[in-house]
């Protein structure tokens, strides 16, 4: 990991998230049965489920983590609620624990020409941190990751930057391990990509 001493020259667009108001118990498996076009529900190795909900529009992208009980009840960890473009392309998102604190936000950078990913920093939403000493104004990420591409055009893995020390990096790169975040905040799978129909397959 690398200290973030040095100012980002990546411009990243800053959305504003609005809350989904009356975000209550995660949608359980008969809806999702009723409704397979806006939710996914995919089961982790760990014994956790993780649900995509996407609205009508496809703008909007809920992704919540839970573990469900004997009893039924089910325990959110995380949720987090991005914001798309036109293209599709995640632009912005906010993380929140089980009970609805916001902890994160999330800002993606895309190369102007291809439209590549190429950045994404996590700034703290319980704190605003200032110090980079090139722009003392510029709120400073807690994590920054930068992409590159090989020549074939396959992603390279991340370049990390901390923005935190000390303890606070400590907890940060558990916190991030625990919910499954130390490889980045974006989706590798979409969970709505149409599935490729063998044409082999018997009927």
């Amino acid at each position: 990991m690398k200290n973030l001493h040095s100012y980002f020259r990546v411009n990243l667009t800053l959305l504003a998230i609005t809350a989904i108001a009356g975000f209550g118990a995660i949608t359980n498996q008969a809806n999702a049965l009723e409704n397979p076009a806006q939710v996914r529900l995919l089961k982790n190795a760990d014994g956790s489920t993780t649900q995509f909900k996407r609205d009508h529009t496809n703008t909007t992208l809920e992704k919540s983590t839970f573990i469900e009980k004997q009893n039924g009840e089910k325990i959110v960890r995380t949720k987090t609620t991005y914001v798309r473009d036109k293209q599709g392309r995640l632009r912005s998102g906010i993380i929140e624990d089980g009970q609805r604190r916001k902890l994160y936000k999330l800002r993606y950078g895309y190369e102007p020409k291809t439209g590549r990913l190429i950045a994404e920093n996590m700034y703290d939403a319980r704190i605003v941190r200032k110090n980079d000493p090139k722009n003392p104004k510029k709120e400073t990420p807690v994590r920054a990751l930068r992409y590159s591409y090989t020549a074939q055009g396959e992603r390279s893995r991340p370049t990390v930057y901390v923005g935190v020390t000390g303890k606070t990096a400590e907890e940060l790169m558990k916190w991030l391990k625990l919910n499954k975040f130390e490889k980045g905040t974006l989706p590798d799978v979409d969970p709505f990509a149409p599935t490729t129909i063998n044409p082999n397959a018997r009927r």
